[in-house]
């Protein structure tokens, strides 16, 4: 299986190249009849199976921490939701957020929360976060012989990292000062500070 899946990760079906869509056709038709043959398994079913039960778990076992917290039986819990949603990009797992918005709102009360900058705005200070970017540099040079020079668009592309963010200030004597924030715990902040005083944070 591994020389199929090696195969198919060489090629791909998105973008408008043509050529490269009849290139993934050409490879996919190739390997099709090992891969159907592997994946109609009755293992693959169990597995699947098995994936889709330790999702749930997991999930129920999340929920019950929070019921976890009501110290009697006469509380009500009350959880603000961030309603938002997002394109998943590529290289990063999609996260269930209907499915546990759903079985949020079937155990307690859901306020859905408008997120909008909730995880880009610092909670106290109300700034906004920067993105970090790393040094403009070339692969080693085992990696230029193996892949040739990096153009100047891919060095800037590869430095700048996804998703992380600081907090950037100036100190009394006029240095450069960073501070890394936790994002999820910023954004917890504020979505529970907009469903308490009924405020959405401005553009």
């Amino acid at each position: 299986m591994k020389e199929h899946l090696e195969a198919l990760s060489e090629v791909t079906s998105r973008g408008a190249d043509f050529e490269a869509f009849l290139k993934f056709v050409e490879v996919r038709v190739a390997h099709w009849d090992a891969l159907w043959k592997e994946y109609t398994k009755p293992s693959w079913a169990r597995l699947l199976m098995n994936l889709y039960g330790g999702r749930q778990r997991a999930i129920a076992n999340f929920f019950n921490l929070l019921s976890a917290l009501k110290e009697n039986e006469s509380q009500r819990l009350v959880v603000a939701y961030g309603a938002g949603r997002w394109k998943t990009q590529k290289g990063c797992m999609p996260a269930p957020t209907t499915r546990v918005n759903k079985e949020c709102a079937r155990r307690f009360v859901t306020i859905p929360v408008d997120e909008f900058r909730t995880s880009y705005t610092h909670h106290e200070l109300g700034c906004t976060f920067q993105r970090v970017e790393l040094e403009k540099c070339q692969w080693s040079p085992e990696e230029i012989a193996k892949y040739g020079l990096l153009t100047e668009e891919q060095r800037e592309r590869r430095a700048k990292v996804q998703g992380l963010l600081a907090l950037v200030s100036t100190t009394s004597d006029g240095k450069k000062r960073m501070e890394f924030v936790n994002r999820d715990f910023n954004a917890a902040l504020h979505i529970r500070r907009c469903a308490v005083l009924e405020e959405n944070l401005q553009s």
